[in-house]
């Protein structure tokens, strides 16, 4: 029954033929085998660089998301100080200006203020030196009328000295008393 190989009874040289198709076969699937573990290694491989890449892309669009938002968020930061520094800067000078014109203002009633008490301090001071020339110039001219009157009334008359000066002679002879006696004195 098996006489011939697998050609049931045929030996005719296929045998040989049968041999190498049979290994061919095997060759064939083990290639197909060989290809298909390729095929699956690739297959993995590249399924493995996609999802690392689409990791890659969704952790870099994350990351871009965040930074963005920060960016966004600080440049709004920045904006809202910019505006309360421009609003500051309008009220400081607004304050600065008012404060000039009232300093100013306080200034200038000020010296006018001092300009006025110095005029009546001025006038009071030369009224009352013209009150004390005055009374001066009346008192001296008082006192010269009286002199002229005490010297047209005691006109003619005798006069004796106001003082004595010591040892200027003898005390007057109506007295009496010797000259050179101290005790009679």
């Amino acid at each position: 029954m098996f006489g011939g190989g697998f050609g049931w009874g045929n030996n005719g040289g296929n045998a040989n033929a049968l041999q190498a198709d049979v290994n061919r076969g095997f060759d064939n699937q083990n290639l197909q085998a060989q290809t298909r573990d390729i095929l699956t290694a690739v297959t993995n491989g590249t399924a493995q660089s996609v999802a690392a890449a689409n990791q890659v892309y969704h952790d870099l669009a994350s990351n871009l998301g965040d930074k963005y938002a920060e960016v966004t968020r600080d440049i709004g930061n920045l904006a809202m100080g910019v505006q309360n520094v421009a609003a500051n800067q309008s009220q400081c000078c607004c304050e600065t200006k008012l404060l000039i014109s009232e300093t100013g203002a306080n200034l200038s009633a000020q010296i006018a203020q001092n300009k006025y008490e110095n005029a009546l301090a001025l006038a009071g001071l030369e009224q009352r030196l013209t009150a004390k020339m005055d009374h001066n110039e009346i008192t001296a001219l008082r006192d010269q009328v009286q002199k002229l009157q005490l010297d047209q009334a005691t006109a003619g008359m005798l006069r004796f000295p106001n003082g004595w000066t010591y040892a200027a002679g003898q005390f007057p002879p109506i007295f009496g008393g010797c000259p050179g006696n101290a005790q009679n004195y």
